[in-house]
């Protein structure tokens, strides 16, 4: 008889997110590399056509005046590696929620110390760009973390402290 698992997955929401840093964040932040993406798909308000990612040059432009697209990942490293990553972005005007969701097991497998070690590369990630994009507000958890049942941590102005976020996440 096979065994059947139930794979939960993790989101982090960067909230917010300012729609003026989007290229700068893709490009330099998120390093997205075209052999590493599995599908994709964005409306162009402009042409009304379906596009992939690997046809736009400015995501800002495309999800202007708004609009959504995502991109599934083989890879994407946001402090370590994660596999089977997908990319949600929503966007009204001026600003709007990017979602990151990949399967729990990325980031909860392996020894604690590994995990604990998986755990704080990915929250000094998600601080360094929270700060350098001012970002006011990120959520961590199971999907939807947009819940608050299934939210394990929320980072705002006043959450600074790494370790308490790390052992927020890992409870």
């Amino acid at each position: 008889m096979m065994e059947v698992v139930n794979l939960e997955s993790l989101e982090i929401i960067l909230i917010d997110f300012n729609k003026n840093n989007l290229d700068q964040f893709i490009k330099n932040d998120l390093n997205i590399q075209v052999n590493r993406i599995k599908s994709s798909h964005f409306y162009d308000n402009r042409s009304e056509n379906d596009i992939e990612f690997q046809q736009i040059e400015s995501l800002e432009e495309i999800l202007s005046p708004k609009g959504t697209g995502n991109i599934l990942l083989s890879q994407l490293n946001l402090g370590h590696t994660y596999n089977d990553v997908m990319i949600v972005f929503s966007f009204d005007e001026e600003s709007g929620d990017i979602v990151m969701n990949f399967p729990e097991e990325e980031l909860f497998s392996g020894e604690n110390s590994e995990t604990t070690l998986k755990a704080q590369k990915l929250i000094e990630y998600i601080l360094d760009i929270k700060n350098k994009y001012a970002i006011e507000k990120v959520r961590i958890g199971y999907e939807p973390a947009m819940d608050d049942d299934t939210c394990l941590v929320e980072i705002d102005k006043e959450t600074t402290n790494m370790d308490a976020i790390v052992a927020k996440l890992l409870v």
